[in-house]
């Protein structure tokens, strides 16, 4: 694997900058908009992604409709399911049973579930005896994190099965990504994927509908267009990076997402405290991660 280019780096932080800043702002959108029920939650997420994926197809060089009736379906829906509805199916069920905080950082399973599946399905090399170690040292961080994760952190058990289930779903969409990108681009079945994603969160709470309309303000609009234009920006360039480097290597920099996620969730949300458990396991995986980046480049280098 040749050395990665510095728009490689920059394209990583600033989705992991964008996708930080979800977690505090989802959360104090639980508390401000009024979203108690989980069918008021998934409506909330599937107007955001449907708004997400115009506006992706608003950008798309290719007749979006097009890909869609060429795409092999069983390809596209694996990242519809995986990415899009299956993911934050689990992400939006998480935030509300934990904290921002601990929920960035249990973010991280999505790291070690990549690594572990992307030989099984797209033939890559399985983890070293090192990386093997550094993935063992993820699974402590994460275990001391859940252990003591400070004030405010909910349900912690189920904030764990959630997020494991958001790193499942979120590597088996890229997964399936990596296959059908080459031939359809990245950017059109990023736009297929949130729109129809989209529609699927919002039928899956419709049952909701009816308090979830009566309760939407300006302040709900604006934050629904807040994320809609993270995600169109976030799963564009990082899906586009799909396309082009290996699943092992891009998943080992997804560190840097519960990284933003740890620190901008601390900064505004201010009923929650960052226990000593996540500074602790949070450091632990920080740099397992970015060790297993680093074996990955290693390996590549010697291939």
């Amino acid at each position: 694997m040749k050395t990665l280019p510095l728009s490689f780096y920059l394209q990583v932080v600033l989705c992991a900058a964008l996708w930080g800043s979800a977690f505090p702002v989802i959360k104090l959108s639980y508390a401000h908009l009024s979203l108690e029920s989980y069918g008021e939650k998934l409506l909330f997420a599937g107007t955001r992604f449907t708004l997400a994926g115009l506006l992706v197809m608003g950008v798309c060089r290719r007749k979006v409709w097009r890909a869609y009736r060429d795409a092999p379906k069983g390809q596209l829906y694996g990242v519809v399911l995986g990415q899009t509805f299956g993911q934050y199916v689990f992400f939006y069920y998480g935030l509300s049973v934990s904290s921002g905080a601990l929920g960035s950082l249990l973010n991280g399973w999505g790291s070690i579930v990549w690594v572990l599946l992307a030989p099984l399905f797209l033939k890559s090399a399985f983890p070293t005896g090192r990386q093997w170690v550094a993935l063992a040292c993820c699974v402590l961080g994460i275990s001391i994190a859940v252990y003591a994760p400070g004030l405010g952190s909910g349900n912690v058990p189920m904030g764990v099965l959630a997020f494991f289930m958001v790193g499942v779903s979120g590597a088996l969409g890229a997964i399936a990504l990596k296959r059908i990108a080459p031939e359809f681009g990245s950017r059109t079945v990023t736009a297929l994927s949130l729109f129809i994603g989209g529609l699927m969160l919002t039928a899956a709470g419709s049952f909701q509908w009816a308090s979830f309309v009566r309760e939407y303000t300006l302040a709900t609009l604006g934050v629904t267009v807040y994320l809609s234009a993270l995600s169109a920006i976030a799963f564009t360039l990082w899906n586009r990076l799909i396309e082009l480097y290996s699943v092992n290597a891009l998943s080992a920099y997804r560190f840097l997402i519960p990284l933003f996620g740890v620190v901008e969730s601390a900064i505004f949300l201010k009923d929650e405290s960052v226990g000593v458990g996540i500074v602790v396991g949070g450091l632990i995986l920080f740099v397992s991660l970015y060790a297993m980046s680093r074996l990955e480049e290693q390996a590549g280098n010697r291939e």
